[in-house]
């Protein structure tokens, strides 16, 4: 099969999520409602016939995965080129304290899905940029190196962020990106093409 699938999951919820801090690196565990989040994705990936979860090597992205497949009974590839953005001095703060320290157009560009704010960064943290290419070197190499042909993911809202930065038409309003959210995308083979679902 010359097409593979990617289901891309964000996940479950943490207390820092319900708090309203920003997490990047920091390694939270979830919650009760995120392990709640992680069950409840289980229904939708086995009607996707998932084979394997490929997932961020993070605590929160681990955990949810586990969740999904020990129900599912796939294996895990926890990859660290898929955990979240590194924010940089911003980690571990609410968004109004990065407000007031970094001001309001950083938050908003690095929240943009338009390309043209790819290069913005928390001081001392990567780019948009940075991350959709690893992200993008992770899912293609494990695509290439690996039979599997529906492949679940465990990730973050800042990559799911860059994955559709990618896809989308110029112009597009940003994704909702809620805890547990599921989006589907598509990798060629032979023509390295990405898609979206």
């Amino acid at each position: 099969m010359s097409w593979k699938t990617f289901c891309i999951f964000r996940h479950g919820q943490t207390d820092w999520n319900a708090e309203g801090r920003f997490q990047g690196h920091i390694d939270v565990p979830i919650n009760a409602t995120g392990r709640f989040q992680a069950r409840a994705l289980v229904p939708q990936l086995r009607a996707e016939g998932i084979e394997a979860i490929l997932s961020s090597d993070l605590l929160r992205a681990r955990e949810t995965a586990e969740i999904v497949a020990s129900d599912l009974q796939v294996g895990i590839y926890p990859d660290p080129r898929l955990r979240e953005a590194h924010l940089g001095e911003a980690q571990g703060l609410t968004r109004r304290e990065i407000e007031e320290r970094f001001g309001t157009e950083v938050v908003l560009r690095w929240r943009s899905i338009d390309v043209s704010d790819a290069d913005v960064s928390y001081r001392g943290g990567e780019t948009g940029r940075q991350v959709m290419s690893r992200v993008y070197e992770a899912m293609e190499s494990f695509a290439l190196e690996t039979d599997f042909s529906r492949i679940g993911i465990s990730t973050h809202g800042g990559v799911i962020r860059r994955i559709m930065q990618r896809l989308l038409p110029v112009g597009s309003e940003p994704v909702p990106i809620p805890n547990g959210v599921l989006y589907k995308i598509e990798f060629h083979r032979e023509s390295r093409e990405w898609r979206l679902k």
